[in-house]
């Protein structure tokens, strides 16, 4: 199952109005704008400057001195709830140590299908395999290795074969694709596409 999560980043509109979705603290306000009533809200809300938005939906409110942040609050409830396809949107601007921590949690559950998206962005993390990619709404994309891998590019720019791709090597930022990228990697990479 696929849901949808806004955080508290103004991101824009919504890319799948398709989908049910998970407000994150002032996130709410954002889906709201939109016309999208959340299934549920979730967070401290102390970013929240109109709490009587709070009236108008599910809220699971929880107190701001907490051991996770409102994002793996979200991420867990979702995944308790038995989604395996989750789109997250409004969490990668601004505070870097927010985004970071989002990047951990990608990591933590790789087992589960997690998409970030901005409005230049999307991220992903693909597990070892081989994969064909669809980059025609993004001119650039980046690799890095979560584990050390061999990787193996074609139909993009700068080409691999086999290559040992290390954690600490930036070798595969912006690389650029027009259509179809072939991918092969034998570990856990993320998957960065940038306009």
């Amino acid at each position: 199952m696929k849901i949808g999560m806004y955080g508290g980043i103004d991101n824009g509109r919504v890319r799948d109005r398709t989908i049910d979705y998970i407000a994150i603290d002032q996130g709410l306000s954002f889906l709201l704008r939109e016309g999208i009533k959340p299934i549920v809200a979730i967070g401290d809300f102390d970013s929240l400057e109109e709490t009587s938005l709070l009236e108008k939906v599910d809220v699971l409110r929880y107190n701001p001195v907490k051991d996770d942040t409102d994002t793996a609050i979200a991420l867990k409830w979702a995944i308790e709830h038995g989604y395996d396809e989750i789109e997250i949107t409004g969490v990668m601007q601004g505070r870097m140590d927010h985004f970071l921590g989002v990047l951990c949690l990608l990591e933590q559950y790789r087992d589960i299908h997690i998409t970030i998206y901005d409005q230049k962005n999307c991220i992903t993390l693909l597990k070892a395999g081989e994969y064909e990619i669809d980059c025609q709404h993004y001119h650039y994309f980046s690799i890095f290795a979560i584990d050390d891998t061999r990787l193996t590019l074609r139909k993009c720019v700068y080409e691999l074969e086999n290559y040992l791709l290390k954690r600490h090597d930036p070798l595969c930022v912006s690389n650029q694709c027009e259509s179809i990228l072939y991918l092969h990697t034998t570990a856990d990479i993320f998957f960065i596409q940038a306009s």
